[in-house]
């Protein structure tokens, strides 16, 4: 029986969150981690940085074998590796094997993200196209609270592996209903040639190369957020714990960014996300200042709202500036996205809470200057046509 569109998706929103919590599972455990297998903090946090990094190879390897083999299969098994590789991390006893699995675990589940956005493009078209983009990066955004709550929720009732083995289980579960319910959509021969072809002319491409410097940015400043947000607050559990969920309150923004984009323009939008960011961290200084709580569950909630707006926007604009590399673009997008990710906590570590919001306020200033050199490409080449 042919899956129907709610199945197809309700599959794929589960498995984009459950996938993207892992890259943030580690942020409130660092120190029991450290604890358990008698290493440092910063061990643990390069360990996650490994995770992020082969992440980002992974989401560039198996985009550009999934036509090949097939998405629904590359998906499929995907999750299968993901749920031993996860297992793995669990039986890790020193840094050397927590480096080592985490890394192999980043690997795995990178085979979900650019291979179920084509995957998407392929089965379905128009309005369900877009609301099951949405749905899906939305769920990558409420990721973003939910693998913290997680992690932070079952490491205090048991113990830190705990955490892995709940997500190896989830991960074969989702390899088994994958499996029944997903429907193929064929493999074609693709040329490797052609692929490096279609990447060099993007690399080429002026816009593209400004979108992919915003895109750098978005994932490293949620995890530094986070990050140094835990550090600063170690013993204000409860505080930490109410920032994080009412962070999930931005995530419903992401759901309205379609409507904004028909109404605003893709680069008014970039602006508005970029502008919620700085009002965000001007709440987190007068936190420093006056120490209101409010103040940091409203930063929290801006912040988040933020990102929801940009992630889907860049989207956007990547997806027109990129033609017919779109499939290439997209992957390049994953990997840049979760490359920055990956040298976030290892800068962040060495910074104060104040030095963190001063380098975000940067980011954001610098993704300010790179949406009007957009803006003054695009009105050059409409004056030219």
């Amino acid at each position: 029986m042919k899956a129907s569109f709610r199945v197809i998706s309700i599959l794929l929103v589960v498995m984009g969150i459950m996938v993207a919590c892992n890259i943030y599972t580690f942020i409130p455990i660092y120190n029991e981690i450290a604890s358990a297998l008698t290493i440092s903090s910063r061990d643990v946090v390069v360990a996650g940085s490994s995770f992020t990094f082969f992440y980002a190879c992974g989401l560039l390897t198996f985009s550009n074998i999934a036509d090949r083999y097939g998405k629904k299969e590359i998906l499929v098994w995907g999750m299968l590796a993901s749920a031993i590789s996860t297992g793995f991390v669990m039986a890790s006893f020193d840094f050397w094997t927590l480096l080592i699995s985490r890394g192999i675990q980043g690997f795995c589940l990178g085979s979900f993200a650019p291979v179920a956005f084509a995957y998407t493009f392929d089965l379905f078209d128009g309005k369900r196209r877009t609301l099951l983009l949405v749905f899906i990066n939305s769920g990558f955004l409420f990721a973003g609270i939910l693998g913290q709550l997680l992690s932070e929720i079952i490491t205090a009732f048991s113990h830190w592996y705990f955490v892995f083995l709940f997500f190896s289980i989830v991960y074969f579960s989702l390899f088994i209903l994958g499996r029944n319910n997903l429907p193929s959509t064929g493999a074609k021969s693709v040329s490797v040639s052609n692929q490096l072809v279609t990447m060099y002319k993007l690399l080429l491409n002026k816009q593209l190369i400004i979108c992919y410097g915003i895109v750098f940015t978005l994932l490293s400043s949620f995890v530094a957020y986070y990050d140094s947000l835990t550090r600063y607050l170690p013993f204000e559990p409860k505080l930490l714990f109410q920032v994080r969920i009412v962070g999930l309150l931005g995530v419903i923004l992401s759901f309205y960014t379609g409507n904004l984009l028909q109404k605003m323009g893709a680069l008014k939008t970039l602006f508005l996300g970029i502008s919620l960011a700085l009002f965000s961290f001007i709440f987190s200084f007068f936190y420093l200042e006056i120490s209101f709580s409010i103040l940091l569950l409203l930063s929290s909630i801006l912040f988040v709202s933020s990102i929801s707006l940009l992630i889907p926007t860049m989207l956007t604009l990547i997806g027109e500036f990129s033609g017919d590399g779109r499939s290439q673009a997209l992957s390049f997008y994953s990997f840049i996205l979760l490359g920055g990710t990956s040298i976030a906590p290892l800068v962040i570590m060495h910074l104060s809470y104040m030095q963190t919001l001063l380098l975000l306020i940067g980011c954001f200033i610098f993704n300010f200057f790179m949406g009007i050199l957009l803006f003054l490409q695009q009105r050059e080449k409409n004056f030219s046509s």
